[in-house]
């Protein structure tokens, strides 16, 4: 009798430990499906920014072109020559930085890729998720890289054309324009003032190109002081 019942409570216990193992395993299922599912959403999003970033380096190439023809012409003056020297060399810059960019994104993406094809044939799709995910955050990083030497390559095209109209002296200010709050404008604190921050002054941004005297793409303090006077 005792055996019996040694033997039935061994049968018990690999009955329980049976079902607990299924019970492991069904639950696992989901987990491995959200992965999968998990993975190529990343993948699918990091190929949507590769190709973003394509297209901003595809437009900074273009600008910079046009950078070059336009201070290829030649300016008016000699001061203007240079102002377009050095903003076509800005646009040249930009558009390598958004094609380094766009090529960091790119490799993300077909990382991305690489890890969905993990998810979803190999044996641990929830590692391959995580790197999937990792490699979309790459490819979204280098995306926005892209675009935003792709703004300064556009606006380095637009400040050539401008260098070349400018003229060899100053222009003056008119009487509303000469009080400048050199330090309202500076908003990043940073000792000059951008393009961007001279909007803010609109006798100061229609005359940027001439108060910036080195043509350094920035406005201090001593060039807004001889601008004035």
């Amino acid at each position: 009798m005792r055996q019996h019942a040694i033997k039935r409570q061994s049968l018990l216990v690999l009955a329980m430990t049976a079902t607990f193992a299924l019970g492991a395993a069904n639950a696992q299922v989901p987990g491995k499906v959200q992965s999968k599912q998990d993975a190529v959403e990343k993948a699918d999003v990091a190929a949507g920014n590769a190709m973003q970033a394509r297209d901003s380096a595809a437009s900074a190439e273009l600008a910079a072109e046009a950078a070059v023809q336009t201070r290829e012409q030649g300016a008016a003056t000699a001061r203007g020559a240079i102002a377009a020297q050095a903003t076509s060399q800005q646009a040249e810059r930009a558009a390598a930085d958004a094609r380094s960019a766009a090529q960091q994104a790119i490799r993300a993406a077909d990382d991305a890729r690489s890890a969905q094809a993990a998810a979803v044939s190999g044996s641990n799709p929830a590692g391959a998720a995580v790197q999937a995910r990792a490699a979309m955050n790459e490819a979204r990083t280098a995306n926005a890289v892209a675009a935003d030497a792709g703004s300064v390559a556009r606006a380095a095209a637009a400040a050539t054309a401008e260098a070349n109209r400018l003229p060899d002296r100053v222009v003056a200010p008119p009487s509303d324009g000469r009080n400048v709050d050199f330090a309202a404008l500076d908003r990043d604190g940073d000792g000059a003032i951008s393009r961007e921050e001279s909007r803010a002054h609109a006798a100061l941004s229609a005359n940027f190109l001439a108060v910036d005297v080195n043509a350094d793409g920035r406005i201090s303090v001593d060039e807004v002081n001889g601008w004035r006077r």
